[in-house]
């Protein structure tokens, strides 16, 4: 099994995401190199592909959007998990040399690291 990527934490970063047919935007949890959690209690079915773009102000912004994969939804349940955000994760998907550096330089200069 391969070791989890690290994980970082933005102040307030949003992430639009797009299915093609619909879009919104919610904050971000938590963004690794191999995904992106993004806190909401709207939901995506599983194996749901969309296209992320980061909201960040022009000097900070990605050069490019990210394709992902809908692999957990945590949906908001006040009685049973109240500690869990609402929330779905995402699974990065194709991306070259490039974008992984241009991402992992973000990561680094922009985040805090937490695990």
């Amino acid at each position: 099994m391969q070791p989890r990527a690290p994980r970082y934490r933005f102040g307030s970063l949003n992430f639009i995401y797009d299915t093609g047919e619909s879009f919104w935007a919610a904050p971000v949890l938590d963004v690794s190199e191999s995904g992106v959690f993004l806190e909401t209690a709207h939901q995506l079915a599983i194996g749901t592909r969309v296209t992320l773009v980061p909201d960040v102000a022009d000097d900070e912004k990605l050069p490019f959007e990210l394709t992902a994969e809908v692999v957990r939804v945590n949906e908001f349940d006040s009685e049973q998990n109240f500690k869990r955000p609402p929330g779905i994760a995402f699974k990065l998907l194709n991306l070259t040399a490039t974008q992984l550096a241009d991402l992992r330089a973000f990561l680094e200069q922009r985040g805090v690291l937490v695990r």
